[in-house]
């Protein structure tokens, strides 16, 4: 009887433990434009447990549901550590052709027929996170205080937004952009600007370095 009255109890213990561990992703969609290639937008990121952080750009081929016109620029995404600092993941070159679809399970661009939508698929702790949004091949820091290889209002030649899958160089797209979210916790773009940000992220390094060395 003592067993069967643990076992009653231990079972929906367990079936609670196991909904915990596979609490579904929560969706957050974004969506805006930018006026030059050095443009960056980022994004704060809250992982409520260890989990998957599942990023996807779908602006550059479109998507149907939410619904995205194709047309926008060649993106590039970077997660970053926000309590390092250090870039975590990154994707700068988007994805492959393969036959009428794309290798990272983007939409294929139907006027260029290349694959260049970015994603980002990270396992990794629960925390705070930046996750930054900019245009190819504005190159991303490898350290967040360190900026990216274009500022804003600056831009590579022939740009802005020219598609770096045609070697002409006369292929320009538009501003647009919109990604996809999902995570177990919560993601907003109410991120200050990245020069704004970067000093915030210094003093922030500079006064965790101050703390170690008094102990």
């Amino acid at each position: 009887m003592f067993l069967r009255t643990v076992r009653s109890v231990l079972t929906p213990l367990v079936c609670l433990a196991a909904l915990a561990l596979s609490a579904p992703a929560a969706v957050f969609n974004f969506s805006g434009a930018f006026t030059s290639d050095g443009d960056v937008q980022f994004f704060n990121l809250s992982l409520a447990a260890d989990g998957v952080i599942d990023v996807r750009t779908l602006s550059y081929g479109g998507w149907s549901s939410p619904f995205v016109s194709s047309g926008g620029f060649a993106p590039v995404l970077a997660l970053y550590d926000q309590a390092t600092g250090s870039l975590q993941q990154s994707d700068t070159v988007g994805g492959t052709a393969i036959g009428a679809g794309c290798s990272n399970g983007a939409v294929q661009d139907a006027s260029t027929g290349f694959c260049e939508d970015a994603t980002l698929g990270f396992n990794t702790t629960a925390g705070n996170y930046l996750l930054a949004l900019a245009v190819q091949p504005n190159t991303p820091p490898a350290f967040l205080p360190d900026p990216f290889l274009l500022s804003p209002g600056q831009n590579f030649p022939g740009g802005p937004f020219a598609d770096p899958g045609d070697p002409t160089g006369l292929t320009l797209r538009s501003g647009n952009w919109a990604l996809q979210i999902s995570l177990n916790g919560s993601a907003d773009n109410g991120v200050p600007e990245p020069s704004t940000l970067y000093t915030g992220v210094l003093g922030l390094l500079a006064a965790i370095a101050l703390r170690r060395a008094r102990n």
